[in-house]
């Protein structure tokens, strides 16, 4: 073949992977009208622009993986062939699995000592540590930064390794919906050296606790660590100047949500009841439906003296610094007032605070706002009203249960909303660099350069380079400034530019090194040496199975347009079923197939990785 037809064959085989992936998203590889541009030049198809989000999103898919892929890619960080290996072991039908992994999931009884011991190896130094010992050993070194930070960088890169390595992934999905919810900036000067023990809120599996415990344990343990505490500032809200920051987001983000905000409203001019519904709570009584502004004052003046010890000079010299603690002096509760149309008596002390959380964690609208989330994160941005409905009536009725967050989880993952759909959801960049972490079996730990005596200064480190890129697409580890956490829909990541930079990290991904300040230091994700055992017999090397290979590692299946893709590109100017020669990664522009052979295996992942199938949940 001569060098120009090579050429030529190169630039076919381009469109035509082009060509399917365009067609998973529902556009023609060449438009039917042509546009006012000059004969010499190709027609440009715009039409994209012009899908609508739910068009969009129902052309992605035409097909959907088998079941057990869909729920796996929904309930983990991304499925793996090992974890459908151990999904199919678990019964005889797909419904008698999937009740069999949700049950061990729910009670981690699958060994994670490989992820542990990944963990331990890392020599992380903060992880362990009560909120007394990070606030002697690190909050309080006000000259050193990157000393002072270390613990939020820790749990940053610990994070990735337990979503990335843990057998526990469900409860890894569940710990990072839950920091979402109750989001704190990770990296602010304050928080940040004693977030390990706000991290632990989530991970602590005792009973009652963590994201699988009760929601009102889990709400005061929220309120009371120093990191929500100086992210919305109720560490300094005190008898002589309170600060509403914390209960307006504790309505507004953690609990009620604005679907259940009135607005504006007045009250009764000589009752001083609210003109709004009443419904029952879970305790039986009645309790206003809708919060307005004046419930979000008096939660401010019930929460007075709820502060952290030594946070301020008020208490600077009070024991078990970076601890809870309720200051009765400086807590304001001379007047009976009223949350929701219940009274909060006068001089009730911390007693008012705690009966704010109590009559919150009752409250019909919070379940369902809790509810709606929960299906949102784990069905799609619309979930239907009855399962929300039916999500709600769990986490209320089971106010007072230990396992309550359990029990509403596992109420969206059996349902049958859950079970029948699929491509509703895309991959945030986070969870997507995750799952190609997962289906690429990478060995990638992270470790921070803040305060480690092996960084050379000026080295831009392979964690580095990788944090950077999550940065970029906007999706990095506990790095959203705002209180309302991270985007969970659709179309809040489906812009091009984000878009852009996700598939550019899933690129730049496959191309890192262990080391990359290391010559010849090996790749985060090898995946010529694993293609080459998982098919040890070289004259079965083929572009064709190859491609399948990487199909099914990655997406579970071998969608038309995704697989033909992926052989186009590996074949180059041979059959799909001629052998390639991965050992060899040299130049040769006579024959596109032996061109460059072990870079077009990698640039053939980055393709499968780059589809709206794996892009898609």
């Amino acid at each position: 073949m001569s060098t120009t037809t090579a050429a030529q064959a190169a630039a076919l085989s381009r469109r035509r992977a082009l060509g399917t992936l365009f067609g998973a998203l529902g556009i023609e590889a060449a438009p039917s009208e042509t546009s006012m541009r000059r004969s010499s030049k190709a027609p440009v198809d715009t039409r994209l622009a012009q899908l609508n989000p739910s068009s969009a999103a129902n052309a992605t898919l035409v097909v959907a993986p088998p079941p057990a892929v869909a729920w796996l890619n929904r309930a983990t960080f991304g499925f793996t062939q090992s974890d459908l290996a151990a999904f199919n072991a678990l019964g005889a039908s797909d419904s008698a699995r999937w009740t069999a992994w949700l049950d061990r999931q729910f009670k981690l009884t699958d060994d994670d000592s490989a992820c542990n011991t990944r963990i331990t190896g890392a020599n992380f130094l903060s992880l362990n540590l009560t909120p007394n010992q990070l606030w002697t050993t690190f909050h309080s070194d006000t000259d050193n930064y990157d000393h002072r930070m270390l613990p939020i960088a820790e749990v940053e890169c610990a994070t990735i390794i337990r979503q990335t390595y843990s057998k526990h992934q469900l409860f890894e999905v569940m710990v990072d919906f839950w920091h979402d919810h109750f989001s704190v900036f990770g990296w602010d000067y304050d928080g940040g050296p004693i977030f390990p023990s706000y991290d632990a809120l989530f991970r602590n599996t005792a009973s009652g606790k963590g994201v699988f415990g009760n929601f009102q344990n889990l709400l005061m343990g929220v309120c009371e660590s120093a990191s929500m505490m100086y992210m919305l500032d109720l560490y300094s809200s005190f008898a002589a100047g309170p600060n509403e920051n914390y209960a307006r987001e504790l309505c507004e983000l953690h609990t009620l949500g604005a679907m259940n905000y009135a607005g504006v409203v007045d009250p009764d001019p000589y009752s001083g009841v609210y003109p709004i519904p009443q419904v029952t709570a879970a305790d039986g009584s009645s309790i206003r439906a809708m919060y307005v502004d004046d419930d979000v004052y008096n939660a401010t003046t019930a929460l007075t003296g709820w502060t952290i010890s030594q946070s301020t000079w008020q208490v600077g010299s009070d024991p078990n610094p970076g601890m809870f603690e309720y200051v009765d002096s400086l807590h304001y509760d001379k007047v009976t007032t009223t949350f929701l149309n219940r009274y909060i008596g006068a001089n009730t002390g911390i007693s008012a605070g705690q009966n704010i959380f109590h009559w919150l964690s009752i409250h019909p609208g919070v379940a369902t706002f809790i509810a709606t989330k929960l299906c949102r994160r784990l069905v799609g941005d619309n979930p239907s009203g009855a399962l929300v409905s039916t999500v709600a009536n769990v986490f209320l009725q089971n106010y007072q249960a230990p396992n309550q967050l359990q029990l509403a989880t596992q109420a969206v993952l059996t349902s049958s909303e859950f079970q029948n759909s699929w491509g509703l959801k895309m991959k945030r960049p986070g969870v997507a660099f995750v799952g190609a972490l997962r289906a690429c079996g990478a060995d990638f730990t992270p470790v921070p350069d803040l305060d480690n005596p092996t960084y050379v200064s000026g080295q831009w480190t392979t964690t580095s380079s990788m944090l950077w890129a999550l940065q970029s697409a906007g999706h990095r580890p506990f790095y959203w400034p705002a209180p309302n956490g991270y985007p969970d829909t659709q179309t809040a990541w489906a812009s091009t530019g984000t878009l852009g930079l996700t598939l550019r990290m899933l690129a730049y991904l496959l191309e890192s090194t262990q080391d990359r300040n290391v010559a010849g230091s090996p790749y985060l994700a090898d995946v010529q040496a694993q293609t080459l055992a998982a098919i040890p017999i070289a004259t079965n090397r083929t572009a064709a199975n190859i491609a399948g290979l990487w199909c099914d590692r990655m997406l579970g299946w071998r969608p038309a347009n995704v697989y033909n893709a992926a052989i186009d590109l590996m074949r180059q100017n041979v059959l799909a079923t001629d052998v390639l020669d991965l050992t060899t990664d040299t130049w040769d522009t006579t024959h596109l197939s032996k061109h460059y052979t072990q870079s077009r295996l990698r640039s053939m992942v980055v393709l499968i990785l780059s589809s709206p199938e794996f892009l898609t949940r």
